[in-house]
């Protein structure tokens, strides 16, 4: 056959390849991670003659130095993405400073609401000053119960974004197989590369990678430690135990590598990381700083509630088991020492004294001696009805009860203050008051967590106001009971109806008072009030929401940009390609027409020539 026959033969089949090519990119256009094919003539020789042509080898439009961009990119914007989604669920939470609904307002709200009671008889005042203490309970441990549900929630996250990680590891390990299978025989591999190449993408989203690339397009896998994830051989998948149960300060479980390495805080970018970084630090501050918060209310308010009495309180006065630097329950061989002199006294409906007893608080007491020492001391004078008794219960609580069913009154006679601390010897810088010691007038409990100088952990969860009061007002503790020495009548002692000084002080401590916050998640120490506190976390956690917003926005939006970049160059156009068919159609039509031309001379050529 002629040379000119088969270099047009060539020439439609190269326009067939082509046209099949052009197809294929239209078909898959849509293809999430496809990219254009492209195929290029290459010259066949004889003897430096042109004998035809052929296509070439297909490969991918792709540009490699984009498309590192956008991995990198992606990693950043899983992150940011995850830690946005979650900061708009803790503002939905939180609500905002100026928001009426917001703990910082409820929290204003109560101490306002306490330092109007204007005496110890204002029972309507007292009634609304519990119901907003019983609100912002409910508010505080709400919100801490969230943030402990979003922890939850996040570490189950981790665990599902760990699991698609190892099985997109598996995924690009399977695809390198098969590429390398195919270049070593030459083979199109472009839409494995594809495939492979979306893999990679998924998971830079999840973590930050680095790719090392080898012979037969072989693609190699770490993570951004350096930590070797994926090779042609191998895998070596993260391991992560998600929770089955989750409390406020929980350490959860690290992040793994194959040989048991703890990687958690070399995780930096990509979703992972992000999740990490919410369970770890913006959830884990989060419940400090409102356990912080929960701890200096608590304790700010029932040490005064304590130095006060009620008119028309309680017959008995029953403690908690636990006491401040104790460890575990109280017990009968639980060693004390006090200062001060404490005077515990019975009081009828009127706030009259009716009797009591003096008792000077020494070293090296036990709770079993204190209790001899009270109930061996004399009474002032001698009324039965101002009889009471003090016992301990086997569960560890100090009770005092009133034998003629009046009311129980605690404070100090004289100065300095009735105090104990849980030490051979006293020591000032852990005393509290004696009622605060044993809890037996608290305004907020938090469980079987007492009075302590340190951050606690999930006390914000369990604040709740003392039952004693829900059940009656007239035990809020407004004012206090007489610490003067009693003429031998006791004229003039007792509890004051037009006292309110109790109530005062407790109000004003937490909204102007200077009181000693631990430096603890976000926030450095202080000496503020705990409204002023509680406007700090709030202004820190909307200053945190608005740069996760403003940093997830700026990473999709450069993420979109260097994407729709690549797309412009390696996505498909089906309109360019449609041209490209007809004009490949219009190509093998002529060469038809050529052939047919070229094939009818020959046969003619070979007529003449055979006459």
């Amino acid at each position: 056959m002629p040379v000119s026959v088969s270099t047009l033969l060539s020439k439609i089949k190269f326009d067939r390849d082509q046209t099949r090519l052009t197809s294929a990119n239209i078909a898959r256009a849509d293809v999430d991670g496809y990219t254009r094919k492209v195929a290029y003539a290459e010259k066949l020789l004889s003897n430096d003659t042109l004998t035809g042509i052929k296509q070439s080898q297909i490969s991918r439009v792709i540009d490699r130095v984009l498309q590192k961009e956008i991995r990198n990119k992606n990693s950043d914007f899983g992150k940011t993405t995850v830690l946005n989604n979650y900061y708009k669920t803790i503002e939905q939470m939180l609500g905002s400073k100026g928001d009426d609904s917001s703990y910082v307002h409820t929290l204003n709200d109560f101490a306002v609401t306490v330092g109007q009671i204007a005496s110890i008889t204002d029972g309507n005042k007292k009634r609304e000053a519990v119901q907003k203490a019983q609100k912002l309970c409910t508010q505080l441990n709400t919100i801490a119960d969230q943030v402990n549900d979003l922890r939850f929630q996040v570490d189950q996250e981790i665990k599902t974004a760990i699991t698609s990680f190892n099985s997109l590891m598996t995924t690009v390990q399977d695809l390198n197989r098969q590429i390398v299978s195919l270049e070593i025989s030459r083979l199109d591999t472009t839409n494995l590369e594809d495939e492979r190449d979306l893999a990679i993408h998924k998971m830079a989203e999840l973590a930050g990678l680095k790719l090392y690339e080898s012979d037969n397009n072989n693609i190699s896998l770490a993570l951004e430690s350096g930590d070797i994830i994926t090779t042609l051989s191998d895998t070596y998948p993260l391991s992560y135990t998600e929770s089955t149960y989750l409390s406020p300060g929980d350490i959860l479980s690290p992040v793994t590598t194959f040989t048991g390495l703890d990687i958690t805080t070399s995780l930096t970018e990509g979703k992972i990381a992000g999740l990490l970084n919410l369970r770890d630090t913006v959830l884990t501050d989060l419940q400090a700083e409102f356990d912080e918060l929960t701890r200096v209310l608590r304790d700010t308010a029932n040490a005064l509630h304590n130095e006060g009495s009620a008119l028309g309180g309680e017959s008995t006065l029953t403690g908690l088991s636990y006491a401040p630097g104790v460890v575990g329950p109280l017990a009968g061989a639980t060693v004390i020492s006090g200062q001060g002199t404490l005077r515990i006294g019975v009081t009828d409906l009127d706030g009259t004294l009716l009797d009591y007893k003096d008792i000077a608080l020494t070293d090296n007491m036990t709770i079993t001696s204190l209790v001899a020492t009270i109930s061996g001391t004399a009474y002032a004078n001698s009324n039965p009805t101002g009889d009471f008794t003090v016992t301990q219960l086997a569960s560890g609580e100090f009770k005092i009860t009133s034998t003629a069913g009046k009311y129980v009154a605690i404070g100090s006679a004289g100065s300095p203050k009735a105090t104990l601390s849980a030490t051979s010897a006293y020591d000032n810088t852990q005393a509290y008051g004696f009622s605060h010691f044993f809890g037996l007038n608290n305004l907020f409990l938090t469980g079987n967590s007492v009075a302590n100088s340190t951050p606690q952990v999930g006390i914000s969860n369990a604040l709740s106001v003392n039952p004693v009061l829900v059940s009656n007002t007239n035990a809020l503790s407004v004012g206090r009971l007489t610490s003067s020495t009693p003429a031998p009548t006791n004229a003039g002692l007792g509890i004051t109806a037009g006292d309110a000084t109790v109530a005062l002080e407790i109000g004003d401590a937490l909204t102007q008072g200077s009181l000693t916050f631990n430096a603890v998640g976000a926030l450095n120490s202080a000496i503020i009030s705990t409204t002023e506190y509680a406007t700090r976390m709030m202004a820190l956690t909307q200053s945190d929401i608005k740069t996760a917003k403003n940093n997830q926005t700026l990473d999709e939006r450069v993420f979109n940009e260097l994407t729709t970049l690549a797309q412009n160059k390696s996505a498909v156009d089906p309109s360019e390609e449609i041209m490209k068919i007809f004009e490949l159609s219009t190509s093998q039509n002529l060469t038809s027409k050529a052939l047919n031309i070229v094939q009818t001379m020959d046969k003619d050529l070979i007529d003449t020539l055979g006459r």
